[in-house]
């Protein structure tokens, strides 16, 4: 019976093989479009609510880092009473010798001088200068 086509048609090889490419190229496309039609759609999702949210707790958080401002020789910080993010708002004062420094004045006592600082580990001579303008014991 294909024989009986062919004859009847009179195509050549390489028609044939336009008419049998045409062919799968429709039958392809039709699958792909039945495909498309019996998938539901991706869910949308509303970020809306996040977004605003993160964008709050973004405000409050810089808002926070702001107001901890480092010192300034016009406004010393009192090492008797500065709490930990205070002292690391200094200039060259980490997490470490902040906690140093409150571990001082728990177990020795009030700050009598800023020199007593030169007693922490991590506080340098240097170090020491940096920070004289800047805090005060009283």
């Amino acid at each position: 019976m294909l024989e009986r086509l062919k004859n009847s048609l009179a195509l050549t090889v390489t028609e044939q093989r336009v008419i049998l490419f045409l062919a799968v190229t429709f039958l392809i496309g039709g699958g792909i479009r039945l495909y498309q039609e019996t998938v539901p759609p991706r869910q949308q999702i509303d970020y809306r609510a996040a977004d605003s949210t993160f964008a709050a707790l973004s405000e409050a958080l810089n808002a926070d880092t702001l107001g901890q401002q480092a010192p300034t020789a016009g406004q010393p910080l009192n090492l008797n009473t500065a709490s930990k993010n205070e002292l690391i708002s200094l200039p060259g004062v980490g997490e470490v010798i902040a906690e140093r420094i409150i571990l001082f004045r728990e177990d020795e006592g009030p700050f009598r001088s800023v020199e007593d600082l030169r007693k922490i580990k991590g506080i340098s001579t240097r170090k020491l200068q940096q920070l004289k303008p800047l805090v005060t014991t009283r």
